[in-house]
């Protein structure tokens, strides 16, 4: 390459992971390539996990903070119950068509108020936050999606983002986040020989574009530089996710993965995301990750209607679900709704009792190790924003959360919504939580052992939500 060709080439992020046939498999971004540790000690972990329209919305359960009973949608839950804390209604984002801001705001709790839609946050989320705490490992934070559309995660709808508070990719392919995870698993995946020459020639291949790239970068101004140390951060991902870094290998905790299964598109992704979670926890591979779950097609589930009778498919003739069942408009759509909420509930309970079966070396399951959170870019369909329901479940082991309790926040009730930047209309009174997504944000850092004054906007800070 001449002197010439390197102070003009400027190749997209995109291209350049093209250019080295490793698109499909960088898709977790911010990685320094640190090496793996073997699955021993018990550490703190953290899934985020949001559900399209929302886990039913308010009034979760009945009963007391410490004897309660899911509502029908959640009745899951009642079989982990010691595992989990309800949090019934925090405010999130607060103007305009939820699902154009939501996204952005969810994590970061710092999108300007009255903004356009998808509009950028104005701090990363915490999921970057706490990776740049924790440090990283050699697979980073796994942000993973599932949706039978396929696609999804557009960079205008992802919830993570970056210190420039830019998107990042999810990926939404499970099979190649499970080769991601085999490639950093001695003993499994194909014969040894051949990934060992494999990545050989990459990690060559890497390791020259990497010198150029550094060279360059003596030679240029800030406004290139910063565009080249995106580059060398697509490499530092890359040489994570296609198993360039010293391995752990199989045994104690960390097993050879499971095998896929399910019955459709959309339960076989989600079964398969949630196997390679597990193993990349199991293995000590990543400490954080984020789910992102999109809508279900209401055939894959059943419901039962007013009458009782259990039914399959749509109850209207519009055959989308976010318009036919989200946006529920009458009783037997909301009753179809929350029949995709309990199918979800159903996969969560299971996969927690899973990590529950699983004893590490402090003493506790995977489970109490390991921080939960389900949540949504709103609340429910008819989006629900100003008291939306948050799910956690496990925590009680290294992070030390108090679970097994029904946290029912309290409401007042305005026009407006009185801010540092403005009072915003609420379109009539409505009822607010005086607590916040951003409150839950900074428990939950404090908990993994990142503790912050703030998190988001500080504004946005109201008090303790009281889950440690």
């Amino acid at each position: 390459m001449s002197e010439s060709t390197k102070t003009t080439f400027y190749p997209t992020r995109r291209d350049f992971l093209k250019y080295l046939s490793i698109s499909g498999l960088a898709f977790s971004p911010l990685v320094t390539a640190s090496r793996a540790l073997a699955a021993t000690g018990a550490q703190s972990r953290l899934l985020l996990i949001p559900i399209s329209h929302g886990m039913g919305g308010r009034n979760m359960a009945t009963g007391t903070e410490t004897n309660f009973t899911p509502a029908q949608w959640l009745a899951p839950f009642a079989e982990i119950q010691k595992h989990v804390i309800f949090i019934d209604g925090l405010l999130g984002t607060f103007w305009g068509n939820a699902h154009d801001v939501s996204y952005s705001h969810v994590f970061t709790g710092s999108v300007q108020p009255g903004t356009a839609s998808f509009t950028l946050p104005r701090s990363a989320s915490l999921d970057v936050l706490l990776e740049a705490k924790l440090g990283r490992k050699v697979l980073p934070v796994q942000r993973l999606g599932v949706n039978e559309w396929g696609g999804g995660g557009s960079l205008a709808k992802s919830y993570s983002y970056d210190t420039r508070f830019q998107p990042l990719p999810f990926q939404f392919d499970p099979t190649q986040a499970f080769q991601a995870i085999v490639n950093n698993i001695s003993g499994v995946g194909a014969p040894q020989e051949k990934l060992s020459a494999l990545a050989q020639k990459r990690r060559k291949l890497l390791d020259e574009a990497t010198a150029d790239i550094r060279a360059l970068r003596q030679r240029i101004g800030p406004k290139e530089r910063q565009k080249l140390d995106f580059h060398l951060e697509a490499i530092q991902n890359a040489s994570a996710n296609l198993g360039l870094n010293q391995k752990v290998t199989v045994g104690g905790h960390c097993q050879k993965p499971s095998a896929l299964t399910g019955t459709s598109n959309y339960e076989l992704w989600l079964r398969q995301q949630l196997l390679n979670l597990k193993t990349a926890f199991s293995c000590n591979l990543a400490q954080i990750a984020v789910l992102d779950l999109s809508q279900l097609n209401h055939d894959l589930y059943e419901w039962k209607d007013e009458s009782g009778k259990t039914r399959r498919g749509q109850p209207c003739a519009d055959k989308d679900f976010h318009q036919c069942v989200a946006h529920y408009s009458n009783s037997e759509q909301r009753l179809c709704y929350e029949g995709s909420v309990l199918w979800f509930a159903r996969k969560m309970v299971d996969f927690a009792k899973e990590l529950d079966a699983i004893t590490e070396d402090n003493g506790k399951t995977m489970l109490e190790n390991t921080i939960i959170v389900i949540t949504g870019e709103v609340g429910d369909g008819q989006h629900e924003t100003l008291s939306k329901p948050h799910i956690i479940i496990g925590g009680s082991g290294a992070p030390k959360l108090r679970t097994g309790r029904y946290l029912k926040i309290p409401l007042y009730e305005d026009d407006y919504l009185r801010t540092p930047e403005g009072n915003h209309t609420l379109y009539g009174k409505q009822k607010i939580s005086t607590r916040t997504e951003a409150d839950l944000w900074k428990e939950i850092a404090g908990a993994m052992g990142m503790p912050v004054q703030t998190f988001g906007q500080p504004y946005l800070n109201k008090g303790s939500i009281g889950i440690v």
